[in-house]
């Protein structure tokens, strides 16, 4: 089952959260498309697009006037991608870059529901039963949605019904940035597990978050399928 659900739609830019400053994505079209990330300076729709040039390994990277592009953006719980040209650079006495303004976006609603099979170190913040500080590594992530997660630990870190408070770090390939979220979440089951001897191996234990968080939404997209367009999976911290 998927884990987003695609549409087409007579989306325009004036529809979508964009915000000053956020990043975006642009893949360049051709047998080797490259990709780049960069960040909106602003849109005055049908007119332009106004974008950073993007900066790689210290060097600002320019492209030829007339270049096409698939730009992604991730706003609320949605990835957005259209397809767009460079009408003019603006290099003095900014590196500043006017693109055209998109004919059609497509849509790709992220579900909170969806579960996806994972292997994610978490650390601890907060535990009824948690004596001393968590080490990272020892706590994961064996499934997560936007909902939820199941949790192995070695120790059954509370009861059903009590609330744990959790950090989880992870980089998304969607907006190349490097995310730390402290999730605030209930028990709902605690599960012992034993090995094939029948030796206690440690917990599952399920939680509920308290609230959904988008980056989460989009952590479970790119762990469910890598990214089009040749853009790589997301990277985790061992």
């Amino acid at each position: 089952m998927p884990s987003s659900s695609e549409k087409k739609s007579s989306l325009r830019l004036n529809d979508l959260d964009l915000r000053i400053g956020q990043t975006v994505q642009l893949i360049s079209h051709g047998q080797q498309p490259t990709k780049h990330f960069t960040r909106l300076i602003g849109h005055a729709e049908p007119d332009f697009l106004m974008l950073r040039l993007p900066v790689a390994n210290g060097w600002t990277v320019t492209f030829e006037e007339g270049q096409s592009f698939d730009l992604r953006v991730f706003c609320g719980v949605s990835l957005y991608e259209f397809e767009t040209r460079l009408q003019a650079l603006l290099l003095h006495p900014r590196n500043y870059m006017l693109m055209s303004c998109p004919q059609k976006i497509r849509e790709t609603r992220l579900r909170s529901h969806q579960r996806v099979t994972c292997d994610l170190p978490v650390k601890v913040l907060q535990a009824p039963k948690l004596s001393g500080e968590a080490p990272l590594g020892t706590y994961r992530f064996q499934d997560l949605s936007g909902l939820g997660a199941a949790l192995l630990a070695p120790q059954a870190l509370g009861d059903v019904g009590q609330s744990l408070q959790l950090e989880l770090s992870f980089a998304l390939a969607a907006t190349g940035t490097q995310e730390t979220l402290v999730l605030d979440a209930d028990i709902q089951t605690v599960q012992p597990l034993r090995d094939a001897s029948g030796q206690s191996s440690g917990f599952q234990i399920g939680i509920r978050f308290h609230q959904i968080e988008p980056c989460v939404l989009l952590l479970v997209n790119e762990l469910q399928k890598p990214l089009s367009h040749g853009a790589v999976n997301v990277k985790q911290l061992a």
